[in-house]
């Protein structure tokens, strides 16, 4: 197995997420499944709300989901060990109890096949709008195409595998460099990978392509070729950390100076990342909604400065306007109308040419003038006032946005967007009938909010449909029997993310998944849930849905279940 190489915290680190897509990882997870899927029977196919593709299959080891993300943040396949979701559309009906006779994924190219019988279901692993599931005759001929995203595709055509997109060895550029080479050619070497090639080989990864003999191009490709073959057949998966806190999922290779953490196997290593990659995604949603946030009423104080400003400025005009009305005022024509402008000569004998309006009298240009000076004093004052609040503020939405670009958790978020914008009311406690109140659990979660839970499926039925409000939030665990959870909202407002994932969490153990140490929980709010016709207590149909992956939490090992 290739060992570790040189510490390379200098050099660009790849992508987190683009790990997990690579096509070594998914050619390793392909060879591992391969010996679990004989004998193996597909359920059925499906498509989620969230765009993902699923394929429900029965094997002697257990039931499984082979999930195809085609959407951020994930954009990749990996496997799931629980029941398909509640909520979904079932697809290719054809494929139900088909067996499945082996999988393979195409040389160069992120193109995963089930081979079932006479059919053939081919996923496009790649991100993007070629991203795809396509169910085949054997001889290829489209029958459905489930993304609909790719114009080309169109039913009963022939499907040929896109070529691949990158160059063979020997046609890449002179200019390259052999890291480039191993990275960027149909070697498939990812950064981590390549720089252990070349430490473990001795090889300059910076000489350059073109410098190169025939016969020593040809020795790395087959040198490359041998340790990428042996880093897919014989893994050391291993979630690895760096100093700077970059995770990345690996087959080996780890670079001197991260910390690793060994994982039994490439499927549980790339569950662990999309776990983690779902979770940095809510944080930079979070992030990027309070930044939204912040600018915005930054813009506007930035506006309103600009105007008080002037309106400090105006102050200089006051005296001018308020000599012309004295002025107006003892005229001799203080009560001519018509007049367009009148000299009027002040008590050291200057005179003065004073504008007017000639809709107005003399003394009503007077009242103008005396009303104009008193608004600009009036501005002025309330500019004095109001301009050190509000440059204040402003320095502290600029201090935030500092402080939240250096935030690593939703909950430093939240904490930062309570304490720039406080909440008008606190969630209040929920009322729920006394003749009722035994049917649910109550378990207190963060911030004053309040989850309730069904006991049976009476019982969730009639939380859903009869105490919860439109706006409210439901969560469920998907895919298994369980609790349905409320989270009462005072306010159309949804509560923050680290609420609704504790309250995701709790709901997760009470429910048949809370041996797992990783499971999905649907929510919505109560407003997007319909109950089926002719259907059971505690059956729901969801016309929306978010999903949360969460590990179960037992709330009374935290002290907040209140029996």
């Amino acid at each position: 197995m290739p060992g570790h190489f040189a510490d390379a915290s200098s050099q660009e680190r790849p992508a987190d997420a683009a790990m997990i897509r690579h096509w070594t990882t998914l050619a390793a997870l392909v060879l591992e499944l391969r010996p679990q899927l004989e004998r193996a029977v597909v359920v059925e196919c499906y498509r989620t709300s969230s765009d993902e593709i699923g394929i429900h299959i029965e094997t002697p080891h257990g039931a499984m989901q082979l999930v195809h993300a085609m959407s951020r943040p994930i954009q990749s396949v990996y496997v799931q060990r629980a029941n398909p979701p509640q909520r979904r559309q079932r697809m290719f009906p054809q494929l139900a109890l088909a067996q499945v006779e082996t999988i393979a994924i195409a040389d160069a190219n992120r193109i995963i096949s089930l081979l079932l019988g006479q059919w053939e279901l081919v996923i496009v692993a790649v991100p993007g709008a070629r991203s795809n599931c396509i169910f085949l005759e054997k001889a290829s001929r489209v029958l459905v195409d489930a993304a609909r995203f790719d114009p080309s595709m169109r039913v009963e055509m022939q499907w040929e595998p896109p070529p691949p997109h990158l160059p063979c060895p020997l046609e890449c550029p002179n200019e390259w460099t052999v890291l480039e080479v191993l990275q960027r050619s149909r070697l498939l070497l990812a950064q981590p990978y390549a720089q252990a090639w070349c430490r473990t080989r001795n090889e300059r990864g910076d000489t350059l392509w073109g410098k190169l003999s025939a016969e020593e191009r040809q020795r790395i490709i087959a040198s490359a070729r041998a340790f990428r073959d042996e880093l897919i057949e014989r893994p050391h998966p291993v979630i690895a950390r760096s100093p700077t806190g970059q995770e990345l999922f690996l087959l080996g290779c780890v670079p001197d100076g991260w910390q690793w953490q060994d994982v039994p196997t490439v499927e549980e290593g790339i569950r662990h990342r999309v776990r983690a990659l779902y979770h940095q995604w809510v944080l930079d949603r979070a992030k990027h909604q309070l930044e939204r946030r912040i600018r915005s009423e930054l813009g506007r104080i930035e506006s309103a400065i600009e105007v008080l400003a002037g309106d400090q400025e105006g102050i200089e005009a006051a005296p001018v306007f308020e000599q012309w009305g004295n002025l107006l005022v003892v005229s001799c024509d203080r009560h001519r109308r018509g007049l367009t402008s009148i000299e009027c000569a002040d008590w050291d004998g200057m005179v003065y040419q004073v504008p007017l309006d000639p809709t107005l009298t003399v003394l009503g240009n007077a009242e103008r003038y005396f009303a104009k000076a008193r608004k600009l004093r009036r501005a002025a004052m309330i500019a004095e006032q109001r301009l050190p609040l509000l440059q204040q503020r402003a320095d502290t939405l600029r201090t935030a946005l500092d402080t939240l670009a250096l935030a690593q958790t939703v909950a430093q978020v939240e904490s930062l967007a309570r304490e720039l914008f406080p909440a008008a009311e606190e969630p209040s406690e929920p009322r729920v009938p006394d003749h009722r109140a035994g049917r649910f659990r109550r378990i207190a979660l963060p911030q004053g909010y309040v989850l309730l839970l069904g006991k049976d499926a009476r019982s969730n039925d009639e939380l859903t449909f009869q105490i919860a409000k439109p706006h409210d939030v439901w969560l469920h665990a998907r895919g298994v029997e369980g609790a349905h959870g409320i989270i009462p909202l005072p306010s159309r407002q949804l509560p923050p993310p680290s609420v609704i994932e504790r309250a995701a969490a709790i709901v997760a153990y009470y429910s048949a998944a809370r041996g797992s140490s990783y499971v999905p929980v649907s929510w919505t709010q109560r407003k997007y849930l319909r109950k089926p016709k002719k259907s059971g207590a505690g059956a729901v149909d969801l016309l929306r849905e978010w999903v949360v992956f969460v590990e179960p939490l037992n709330p009374s090992s935290h002290s907040e279940a209140e029996r």
